[in-house]
């Protein structure tokens, strides 16, 4: 594998973004519902944004400075002056809308109108609700972080979540079920990614400690088959299994890459046990 170093400093503003959004993704979209201090409505989303904090519950999501000039844009002067925003998801039916909200439009100008979107009144902020999101925020300025100074520099705006908001369609045993959300995520460019159906994937947390790559048997390790997650799924087992017991079965392969290839196909299933029976097998071979 061939490395490339790139230097921070060699870069500008506009570069730098590229590698950032090129590079962290997909990041979780906050479609943000402000007012200015004369009550006309703003939305616009932004990728530079997550969840940092459960009691009080907070959020974080940086409209930064613009890139070409430095300027600051209205989602950032709105919150600023009102000290209060809603942030709506972004599900995968309400993305092209969302596209049209991102424009660059004139002071006053409301998206909610120019986007199609339909706004609700908030329980305790005066930004409007987004109707078709599935799962919004009503949020109140906790602090702004100015992360740098001039074109492209962060400017970070952290709110505490006064109260949550949730179509009861994507709800199960009354939480939002990722299953049913179909949020959207931003990645690179023009590209976005949609968390939904083939795209879902679990990972069972640790049980207590697990055995740990390094406890694996080096037969396991140097395999030109089994890849780095069926590596981590093996060595995520709580115990390491006594290989010797390992009994074969009819229709087992006898060859060494059979065996291997048989490995990753039952860690493709999710059937460990099975796996650590061949690999007891493959530790004979």
């Amino acid at each position: 594998m061939s490395l490339r170093t790139v230097l921070a400093s060699d870069l500008n503003p506009i570069q730098t973004n590229a590698w950032l959004v090129g590079s962290i993704a997909p990041r979780p979209i906050a479609f943000a519902s402000t007012v200015n201090v004369e009550g006309v409505r703003n939305l616009a989303p932004f990728s530079f944004f997550n969840a940092f904090g459960s009691h009080p519950p907070m959020l974080a999501f940086a409209p930064n400075r613009r890139g070409r000039d430095g300027t600051t844009k209205h989602t950032y002067q709105n919150v600023v002056a009102t000290r209060e925003f809603v942030i709506a998801t972004v599900s995968h039916a309400m993305v092209q809308q969302m596209n049209v909200a991102s424009a660059e439009y004139a002071e006053g100008v409301d998206e909610f109108l120019k986007s199609g979107f339909t706004p609700l009144s908030a329980t305790f902020v005066k930004p409007a609700l987004v109707a078709e999101s599935p799962v919004q925020m009503e949020c109140r300025l906790h602090q702004v972080v100015e992360l740098g100074s001039g074109p492209g520099s962060g400017l970070m705006l952290i709110g505490e979540i006064l109260c949550f908001h949730a179509n009861e369609d994507v709800l199960t045993n009354d939480l939002p079920d990722t299953r049913l959300l179909d949020l959207v995520g931003r990645n690179g460019g023009a590209f976005y990614t949609r968390a939904f159906g083939g795209a879902l994937f679990e990972v069972a947390k640790p049980a207590g400690k697990p055995i740990g790559y390094d406890q694996l048997p080096e037969a396991l390790k140097n395999s030109r088959i089994l890849t780095g997650n069926d590596l981590g799924q093996l060595a995520n087992t709580a115990e390491l299994p006594d290989l010797s017991s390992m009994e074969s079965r009819p229709g087992d392969p006898a060859d060494l890459p059979g065996m291997e290839a048989a490995i990753h196909h039952a860690l493709e299933r999710k059937d460990p046990s099975e796996a650590w029976r061949l690999v007891g097998l493959r530790l004979r071979v």
